[in-house]
């Protein structure tokens, strides 16, 4: 299998963990919802329903990962934002041109967050960083999101190589 494959199917199986994720922030949501109507509605005979603990915990630790494993599949796929409105009618070695320098700063950028991301995991890892109420270690999400990056990065340039979906200027 070649790698291009190998690696559009590792940024897919990516992009649909954190799609499973979202669906847990979702689920999170409905249930912590229902306790607050729920709450509302038993309240007046007196009785108490209390929301999630550490609701905002987990939504906040899930959200950051899942949204960052969107980032490698929509580069590959081209569904970034491009502006299209000169570069329709510029000749195509200008088009290729600006495509090749957008992705090498989307890569760069992906990479130096990559790194902040890491030097982050460590300095929490270090400090003992734990959520305000659930007191999971913030550092375990943040690997995840180094590893978001570092696709995200790849597949800036591989979009470029000609393995990804160039966008239609949507």
């Amino acid at each position: 299998m070649p790698l291009g494959t190998v690696f559009r199917r590792v940024v897919e199986a990516w992009a649909l963990l954190g799609g499973l994720l979202l669906l847990a922030v979702v689920a999170l949501t409905a249930v912590n919802a229902a306790g607050f109507t729920a709450d509302v509605l038993v309240s007046t005979l007196g009785a108490d329903v209390s929301g999630l603990p550490g609701y905002e915990d987990a939504v906040t630790m899930f959200v950051g990962v899942a949204a960052l494993a969107m980032f490698p599949y929509c580069q590959l796929h081209g569904g970034h934002a491009v502006v299209d409105v000169l570069m329709q009618h510029a000749p195509p070695w200008a088009s290729r041109g600006v495509a090749v320098i957008s992705a090498a700063l989307t890569a760069a950028l992906a990479l130096a967050l990559a790194a902040m991301l890491a030097w982050g995991a460590a300095e929490m890892r270090d400090d003992g960083t734990e959520t305000p109420v659930l007191g999971w270690p913030v550092w375990v999400f943040l690997p995840p999101a180094v590893l978001s990056c570092l696709l995200w990065a790849g597949a800036a340039v591989a979009a470029v190589a000609g393995e990804g979906e160039q966008s239609d200027g949507a």
